[in-house]
């Protein structure tokens, strides 16, 4: 059933789909860049999933183009935020996990934030975990910024606080400004409990709700993915009806965020960007959460445009990736692309072509990184060589490695980890504050 959020929000994404029929520079537009954390392309309704979880975004979707088939940088947020914002591989940019130590974005690294910001847009950027705060240099650019999940706040915010945050800054624009907005939900995150009544919306329980996921606590989930527990189908099937009510409460927030565009005018002259940071495991290979793998189901993430002159009911099936949004909003404004961003004008109209999308830096694993060529793609182990080839037309799900030895894609994969970072990231400590909001989450073990 269409939320009232998306019924309200289907009337701005009319508008966002009018205009141009081709797209040209339009230096006087807004961005609205919406990050959703831990969001699986197959659990969105345009993608096929039948559960109704994301009528907002389906909209969405239908007045403006989606790419079906986009693949994350990384399988967790701050490897994957830092490409989306700085359209670099983790390779390049450094931010992440190495050795032992967590790394931030460093200040010579050019962002999406700061190129909007030098040439006249006020931005906001609107954050809901600890690896996009100050400490690793996210807030560089923003003329506001403001992230949860800090020492003196910490405290993440969930979709309906973080949408009033959005709109309260959006009020204090004069009528004349030009903006940049980006806004981070975290609630599909773990652990999964959405408010009432999305938490009962999928399940079958007779209105029990997460009664069934107390036990399934973060040492369940670490005791699942150390192989020293199982988990039953119930359990699954809980855990997985939790996660689809944070997905659909997030959608209906967003929708509200969007109808308030709608409501002020400003729709007309947006374009807006949906995306997320990675997927999630439910057991696809053995394993809960993410940051472990480079499979399919953490990796393959939405990416929906909308607004004047982006084609309305498109739909891309080309592989593309985060990388390739700074090029795009650039291009699309008619600025010009500094030198560095990986990534293409997905909106150029020349098409993308055969070319390599590399992801990387796991937390939880050892050091490993992927490589997708249009269907094909491979999975590289860089302390032993050890590979996984796959071919994604015909195993969607990467359940049979194919042989790679000497292939190109092997050698693809391998020149990618020899690329050198464009600057040294910084390192990022954390006192003992910081320590015990990161174990509460899941991410100190």
């Amino acid at each position: 059933m269409l939320c009232r959020a998306a019924l309200a929000a289907i009337p701005l994404l009319l508008i966002l789909s009018c205009g141009r029929g081709d797209v040209e520079g339009t230096p006087d537009l807004n961005v609205v860049l919406v990050i959703i954390d831990t969001l699986r392309a197959d659990h969105i309704g345009y993608w096929g999933y039948d559960r109704g979880t994301t009528p907002c975004l389906d909209s969405l979707a239908a007045a403006g183009t989606a790419w079906m088939e986009t693949q994350a940088q990384s399988s967790w947020t701050l490897p994957s935020v830092a490409s989306i914002l700085t359209g670099l591989t983790p390779r390049e940019h450094g931010a992440g996990y190495a050795g032992g130590e967590l790394f931030g974005l460093s200040s010579s690294i050019r962002t999406l934030q700061g190129i909007l910001h030098s040439r006249g847009w006020r931005s906001c950027g609107i954050f809901n975990v600890i690896f996009l705060n100050e400490d690793f240099g996210f807030h560089r650019g923003f003329d506001h910024f403001d992230c949860r999940g800090i020492t003196e706040n910490s405290s993440t915010r969930r979709a309906g606080e973080t949408v009033d945050t959005a709109i309260q800054w959006l009020e204090g624009l004069a009528e004349d400004d030009k903006f940049l907005l980006v806004v981070h939900f975290y609630d599909p995150h773990i652990p999964y409990d959405p408010p009432p009544p999305y938490d009962v919306m999928f399940s079958d329980e007779g209105g029990t709700g997460g009664a069934g996921y107390s036990g399934l606590v973060m040492d369940t989930i670490l005791a699942v993915n150390r192989g020293e527990a199982s988990l039953s189908l119930h359990g699954l099937r809980m855990m997985t009806d939790l996660y689809d009510g944070e997905v659909a409460y997030t959608d209906g927030q967003i929708g509200r965020l969007f109808n308030y565009l709608t409501e002020t005018g400003l729709s007309d002259r947006s374009l807006v960007i949906v995306t997320a940071d990675h997927g999630e495991e439910f057991l696809e290979h053995s394993g809960l959460e993410h940051g472990r793998t480079l499979y399919q189901e953490v990796l393959h993430v939405p990416l929906i445009l909308s607004g004047p002159g982006v084609p309305a009911g498109a739909i891309r099936t080309e592989p593309c990736a985060q990388v390739d949004i700074l090029p795009t909003v650039l291009s699309y404004l008619g600025l010009e692309i500094p030198a560095g961003p990986s990534g293409i004008d997905l909106l150029g109209g020349s098409g993308a072509g055969s070319r390599d999308l590399p992801s990387s830096n796991l937390m939880w694993s050892a050091p490993a990184a992927s490589v997708r060529r249009d269907d094909r793609k491979i999975i590289w182990k860089a302390e032993d060589g050890g590979t996984e080839f796959y071919d994604l037309s015909e195993d969607p799900m990467e359940q049979h490695s194919i042989g790679v030895s000497g292939s190109a894609m092997l050698q693809a994969v391998e020149y990618y980890w020899s690329t050198p970072p464009l600057a040294d990231p910084p390192v990022v400590s954390f006192g003992d504050a910081e320590d015990n909001q990161l174990r509460d989450l899941g991410y100190l073990r």
